[in-house]
């Protein structure tokens, strides 16, 4: 194993990417993401969404939900958990708490790290504000999903994300980020955020991206979620 190897399989590790320095350097850039929504008028509609960082093995994971299909809207299709702000909540309650409701994670056992920029929902008059937060002491056979909204639970390592051979895009203007992981394509609104955490958190040496070396079309994705 070279010396280069090393360091860059290091940089996956929980000791690394959870340190304090790597968060309060992910942080600040957050704070420095612009927002991307563009309403004519106010956004009728707000929600929140969880980026959930994890612990697996020996490495750092983000945490997806594929959506039941039981769901009116992006049935199939990989997200985060999340939902829309009840009255009074705050953006970060929101997300907690549709965590807790959708997966089962007990909002004490989330530590948050900060939210990022809001972005603006497929439906337009939506505005969704990521939390970024890791769940502690994390076990997947710890979690119950709510069958009503979730299908399946799955972890992605960070690593895997990294991987240009896992890169791709649909094809819109400007193109979007797709990344595939086994059966699962992760793209939309989820896919985005996704990029965008991931250049706040990671240097830019560690997460290099080809997304351009495949193409999708969203009909495509949306029959590829039904499967």
């Amino acid at each position: 194993m070279t010396t280069s190897f090393f360091k860059y399989t290091m940089s996956f590790s929980p000791k690394v990417l959870l340190s304090s320095s790597s968060r309060e350097r992910c942080v600040a850039r957050v704070k420095e993401l612009p927002t991307l929504a563009f309403f004519e008028e106010k956004p009728t509609t707000l929600a929140s969404v969880l980026v959930p960082l994890c612990v697996v093995g020996d490495e750092v994971h983000i945490l997806y939900t594929k959506r039941s299909m039981n769901l009116k809207i992006h049935k199939g299709q990989v997200s985060f958990p999340g939902g829309k702000m009840d009255n009074n909540e705050s953006v970060v309650e929101t997300a907690l708490r549709e965590t807790e409701e959708e997966i089962g994670v007990a909002r004490e056992d989330v530590d948050v790290w900060g939210q990022m920029s809001g972005i603006q929902g497929r439906n337009k008059d939506m505005l969704i504000t990521p939390v970024i937060g890791e769940i502690k002491n994390f076990k997947m056979d710890k979690l119950t999903p709510n069958p009503q909204e979730v299908e399946e639970i799955f972890t992605v390592p960070i690593s895997a994300l990294c991987n240009t051979e896992n890169h791709a895009h649909l094809e819109f203007k400007p193109p979007l980020p797709v990344y595939m992981y086994g059966k699962h394509k992760i793209w939309g609104i989820t896919g985005l955020i996704t990029h965008l955490f991931l250049q706040c958190l990671l240097p830019e040496n560690v997460y290099r991206v080809d997304f351009l070396r495949k193409k999708f079309t969203l009909s495509e994705l949306t029959m590829l979620s039904k499967l």
